[in-house]
């Protein structure tokens, strides 16, 4: 009968003990090492990120405020580009505002002086019929370096409103 143990165990190693009828132990096989990088140019893109992570400040150096003039100016040419011959439909109109706010958003994103804040794009778009009307829009955040701007566009049958806000990511 022991024999015929021995005979499984060596046919089977992966059985349990013919003596204590417990699993088997296999010891452990470490894991080859696997590299850190690929490239150096990974490497130059791991220390850039941790220099700016160390680079920690509370406010913006006087060259790093909101680009204010860049953004009015991102904001007049998609508005003009996008509405200059058109007049209102409403079927329409939710499109073209849609396209307005992407459009400013990716490039006011692209803008390498906007790095260090965050920034929403708000567009207002209606029909122009020669009525007045007020348009009231606030954000709480930091006054010292937080802002907005906005910009009006209007021809004979459309009124464009687009307001940028933006916010310092401390």
């Amino acid at each position: 009968m022991a024999e015929e143990q021995l005979k499984e165990v060596n046919a089977n190693p992966a059985s349990t003990s013919p003596v204590t009828d417990e699993p088997e132990k296999t010891p452990m096989k470490p894991n080859p090492p696997t590299p850190l990088s690929a490239s150096a140019a990974d490497e130059g893109q791991q220390t850039e990120k941790a220099v700016q992570a160390a680079a920690y400040s509370m406010r913006p150096a006087f060259g790093e405020m909101f680009p204010l003039p860049i953004v009015k100016n991102i904001m007049n040419s998609v508005m003009t580009e996008k509405l200059k011959d058109k007049t209102y439909d409403k079927d329409v109109a939710k499109i073209w505002t849609l396209e307005i706010a992407d459009e400013v958003n990716q490039k006011i994103a692209s803008n390498p002086k906007v790095r260090r804040y965050k920034h929403v794009v708000q567009v207002m778009l209606g029909q122009e019929l020669g009525a007045g009307g007020f348009y009231n829009s606030r954000c709480c955040w930091d006054c010292d370096c937080d802002t907005s701007v906005s910009e009006v566009f209007s021809n004979t049958s459309i009124f464009c409103v687009c307001t940028v806000f933006g916010t310092y990511q401390y």
